[in-house]
């Protein structure tokens, strides 16, 4: 897989579907059946990343070889309540549950985002207001790399 892949907008149906492009479905090699993991990222703009099984397994472990703590602690009973897990159907589609449309501010139109260890699922005012500030820092760094 590559860096700097790819965005799309999507629709959620009004069953909480959203059916995930050919390209993704293709770069993360999904299949009818496989198992999806839906992890909510909650603070002024949320969003809802979501993990095929081999890089939830690779994003567990690289939490499990961090120094323990009391916040490893409340940051693993955070996941462990809030994720969910799907399967994605014949359609490439995956149902997102209520409870987590609902904390991701997630319903009709939402940017779909490849951010290569994960997707990630984006209400479009959110994104936009996140991203509204680093405008000046991104035009210095890519300026710098030229």
């Amino acid at each position: 897989m590559e860096h700097f892949n790819s965005k799309y907008l999507q629709t959620i149906d009004a069953k909480g579907r959203l059916q995930l492009s050919r390209d993704i479905r293709g770069e993360f090699q999904l299949r009818k059946g496989d198992l999806l993991y839906l992890l909510p990222s909650t603070g002024p703009q949320p969003h809802l990343e979501i993990r095929t099984a081999k890089q939830w397994l690779a994003y567990k472990e690289a939490f499990l070889g961090q120094t323990p703590s009391g916040s490893k602690r409340d940051f693993m009973r955070f996941v462990e309540l809030s994720k969910e897990k799907v399967r994605t159907d014949s359609q490439g589609r995956i149902g997102i549950p209520k409870r987590l449309r609902e904390l991701c501010a997630i319903d009709g139109q939402v940017i779909v985002v490849n951010m290569t260890f994960c997707i990630e699922i984006w209400n479009p005012p959110f994104i936009a207001s996140r991203y509204q500030d680093f405008a000046q820092a991104f035009r210095d760094f890519n300026d710098s790399l030229l």
